[in-house]
């Protein structure tokens, strides 16, 4: 590598190695991807996660215009790859489950939302409807959404790294930015970079921070006055396995309660929409598509299949740090939340699963993709969190036309 390269990107997640694949061999110059982590495989945010591919039904456009559109856009993108480069998905589609006419304020409100980011097929379905698709789940009404589907996120990142890579893309894993220091005009940057083994310092003249749950961290090094402040919130999970018995047996559907909101101890919040929908506009309450059930992949035969196992979460907490992944919520948490719509469940058929923190950005619901204030040659991406996996290659088509401008 040269002592100055022309992009530079920070974070290997998903977001980071798609961005990496699709600028790469279309600029004229060295692209490096830099990762705190030893290895590309997804880590953080990117594999601690339920691999679910949104279909853009919880997003309102007025509050959250890059959610809305780049996670519909995404959710396409993102089935196109994987078909094209054999990364495991099943496009199995979601129920949202109202159980109560309370519950079917907040589902209104989801179908108005799908129907306003024309996400497709979306219909509005009966009791009678639900129990021909799922005979052991239990609703009053739900939305269907077709185009929700699982993949496999530890081989989508691989790929896109291996791609990116064959392309020319300089990946240095195990390595952390300890400094960011910008020419007088914030057009250039000198990085300081340490390993176990070195420290190393180059030049690059544009910066991509794509660091995740550290991306407001990577922001102040280079501005100090960076306003950006993520809140991590840790999201558990468990699961169950389908074959047990009859009465917990499911199609493979993605199974979730209606979006509610969330207090920061990770309760619901039982008001009327009317009510939750001032408070959430004032950000005083997180909106939560809730505890819900996805069909998971197992690997058998020497390939990623969907099998039996489900996976129940996320259950929400505040985390010690960045890095918390310590269980804190007991099985009877799950089974308390999934219980209204999915009866047959009993505690001894949960165990738990994994736990991931989220990249929640203080004050904003939307993500945040703009060119620093005082360093216009860095582009932040900020506050990345769900829907970030689906969206993400829309996400980088949109970096990829900054860029262009940029060089």
């Amino acid at each position: 590598m040269t002592d100055e390269v022309l992009i530079t990107i920070i974070g290997a997640g998903a977001v980071g190695c798609a961005i990496a694949n699709e600028i790469s061999g279309v600029v004229d110059g060295d692209i490096v991807v830099i990762e705190k982590n030893s290895q590309i495989n997804g880590e953080n945010q990117s594999s601690r996660n339920s691999g679910v591919i949104h279909a853009g039904i919880y997003y309102p456009d007025d509050i959250g215009p890059l959610k809305a559109r780049l996670c519909v856009e995404g959710n396409r993108l993102l089935y196109e790859f994987c078909r094209a480069n054999s990364v495991p998905f099943s496009k199995c589609g979601k129920l949202v489950v109202a159980t109560n006419e309370l519950e079917e304020e907040y589902l209104e409100d989801v179908r108005r939302i799908s129907e306003k980011n024309e996400v497709p097929g979306v219909e509005l379905i009966d009791k009678s409807r639900i129990k021909k698709l799922e005979p052991n789940i239990s609703g009053k009404s739900a939305l269907y959404v077709p185009t929700s589907g699982i993949i496999e996120a530890t081989s989508f990142v691989n790929t896109l790294y291996r791609q990116a890579e064959s392309k020319g893309v300089i990946f240095l894993t195990g390595n952390k930015v300890t400094d960011i220091m910008p020419d007088g005009k914030g057009e250039c940057f000198k990085l300081s970079l340490e390993s176990i083994n070195q420290t190393e310092k180059f030049s690059t003249r544009i910066l991509i921070n794509s660091a995740g749950l550290f991306s407001d961290e990577i922001a102040r090094l280079l501005n100090p006055e960076s306003p950006y402040i993520i809140d991590p919130i840790k999201g558990e999970s468990a699961k169950f396995y389908s074959f047990k018995r009859n009465n917990i047996n499911l199609s493979g559907m993605s199974i979730y309660p209606v979006p509610f909101g969330y207090l920061p101890n990770g309760e619901r919040l039982n008001v009327r929409f009317a009510e939750f929908s001032e408070l959430f506009k004032k950000n005083k309450v997180t909106k939560s598509v809730g505890v819900h059930i996805s069909p998971s992949f197992d690997f058998s035969g020497g390939k990623y299949v969907t099998g039996n196992t489900f996976i129940v979460g996320p259950a929400y907490s505040k985390p010690q740090n960045k890095e918390d992944y310590k269980p804190f919520r007991e099985l009877n948490y799950y089974l308390e939340n999934v219980t209204p719509f999915f009866p047959g469940l009993k505690l001894d058929d949960l165990s738990l699963h994994q736990a991931g923190v989220r990249a929640k950005l203080r004050g904003s619901y939307d993500f945040v993709i703009e060119r620093d204030n005082i360093a216009p040659g860095c582009i932040n991406l900020v506050g990345i969190e769900s829907p970030g996996l689906t969206s993400s290659l829309a996400i980088a088509k949109l970096v990829k036309k900054v860029v262009k401008e940029m060089v």
